[in-house]
């Protein structure tokens, strides 16, 4: 295998580590044609640098078309990956964009509402609307061009709460409350879940469904409703760090250099449609996750528990948030290799750093 190249700052680390923790998946894609939806997305950002650095370290002659709302955007923020000559943009909705006129040997659905939509209160029917739309939209698109591989990202919201509290597992009987409008998401994702499946039935591919539960890196957005963003912002600015609940409930999170591996390990797997969970099962409560974040960042600083009631932005509130990563960590060999308080050093690091 040729030499990974050097890191370059700690964008270059962690993308370094993507090559080398599963080498068998850029063997498994070398000249592969991918498909992203959701490409200039958080997931798809980290995917794109991921398939930019294995090309220039491995050789891998991956080419990617990313489906996105405003390639022009995405370009300030990326101006190296749009000019990669690998990496196309093809702009659309996910709803309606016209097909491309190519054929593609994998694809990767990651389009969802953006967070920032969720955030500033999006229609529960909207939101529906695009999860299931767009999801059928991408599937007809991926029958026509010959795709062999099809990863779907849903959700852990895809499940409803655990009633014993313990972690989720792939094979938990539950599901959100159709009565509720808050879980638009989790009952959208499962939708789109049965799609995918349908599809992969009947044009036999190779379909993996990830239910993605709660991440932390590079590339984040910090000033929307993700708890350890707006831990991370607050340390960085040396301001207190807030909770508005007791810090009772629990989470755990893995770390976005990590997920790339997860995802295309997903990617490449064969055998029957099947649905794994992906993130860490290391459990943190939200008091102690801003304890870390505080320690890790800014020592001297200060964490305010306010003891208000629960609220969550655009989903219903969960006590418990982790799920159970058995399955892949039997089925593929996958691990959360960072752990929470390097990954929360990195991520600072990086956003240092741009």
């Amino acid at each position: 295998m040729p030499a990974v190249c050097d890191a370059r700052g700690r964008l270059g680390a962690d993308l370094d580590a993507i090559l080398v923790r599963k080498p068998e998946v850029w063997e498994a894609l070398q000249g592969a044609s991918l498909f992203v939806s959701g490409g200039t997305g958080w997931f798809g950002r980290w995917l794109l640098e991921a398939v930019a650095h294995a090309n220039a370290a491995l050789g891998a002659d991956i080419t990617v078309l990313a489906l996105s709302r405003d390639p022009a955007a995405f370009a300030r923020r990326a101006p190296h990956l749009a000019a990669n000559p690998a990496i196309r943009f093809h702009a659309g909705d996910v709803r309606d964009f016209a097909f491309p006129r190519q054929r593609f040997t994998h694809f990767i659905h990651a389009a969802t509402t953006s967070a920032h939509e969720t955030f500033n209160g999006e229609d529960p029917l909207s939101k529906f609307d695009t999860l299931v739309a767009g999801t059928r939209r991408v599937l007809d698109f991926a029958a026509e061009s010959g795709a062999g591989h099809f990863l779907f990202t849903s959700s852990g919201a895809a499940y409803g709460p655990s009633p014993q509290g313990l972690p989720l597992r792939e094979d938990d009987a539950l599901a959100p409350d159709t009565m509720d409008a808050a879980s638009a998401l989790g009952q959208a994702k499962r939708a789109a879940e049965f799609l995918c499946a349908a599809y992969a039935r009947r044009h036999g591919w190779q379909l993996s469904v990830a239910r993605c539960f709660s991440f932390v890196g590079p590339f984040m957005p910090l000033d929307i409703h993700y708890a350890i963003g707006n831990f991370m912002l607050s340390a960085m600015r040396k301001e207190p760090i807030i909770i508005k609940g007791d810090g009772s409930p629990f989470r755990s999170y893995l770390y976005m250099g990590d997920l790339v591996v997860w995802l295309l390990a997903l990617l490449r797997r064969e055998g029957e449609p099947r649905l794994f969970n992906v993130g860490s099962d290391a459990a943190v409560s939200i008091a102690e996750l801003a304890h870390l974040v505080r320690d890790r960042i800014h020592p001297e600083g200060e964490v305010r528990i306010l003891g208000r009631a629960e609220t969550s932005v655009g989903n219903p509130v969960r006590n418990l948030y982790v799920p159970d990563i058995g399955l892949a960590r039997e089925a593929l060999g996958l691990a959360p290799w960072t752990s929470l308080g390097d990954a929360i050093q990195y991520s600072v690091e990086a956003f240092r750093e741009a």
